[in-house]
């Protein structure tokens, strides 16, 4: 993690690809809080980024270690729960589905097999 008291106000921040990701408007304990403007569809209220993710800051930039699409799923509402576990395909929704998807491959593909050895006979 990056010094976050070198940190300041309007300073751009990007992902470690080097997308946009939003814009300081200040940073708050071990957090840094993005303009209103850069909180896409919940432009009422901040968003949050963790100061773990700062790689570095230099150059006017906060670059972040995530890339700038895992970046925006890591962005936190104030109260510190993350976006992507307020909506209905979250990331605990998608590793059940994924579990499930993968135990009914695998059921799909031993009832496949045991009815192909019967239709060899």
């Amino acid at each position: 993690m990056a010094d976050l008291s070198q940190v300041r106000e309007h300073m751009e921040i990007v992902g470690a690809d080097g997308v946009h990701i939003g814009t300081v408007d200040a940073v708050e304990g071990n957090r840094i809080k993005m303009i209103r403007a850069d909180s896409g569809s919940h432009s009422d209220h901040h968003h949050y980024l963790s100061g773990g993710l700062v790689a570095t800051v230099d150059d006017g930039q906060v670059r972040l270690s995530a890339n700038g699409a895992n970046a925006a799923w890591l962005e936190e509402e104030e109260g510190g729960q993350g976006l992507g576990e307020s909506r209905l395909f979250n990331w605990r929704n998608l590793g059940l589905g994924a579990a499930a998807a993968g135990v009914a491959a695998a059921a799909a593909g031993a009832l496949y097999y045991s009815r192909r050895g019967r239709d060899d006979e």
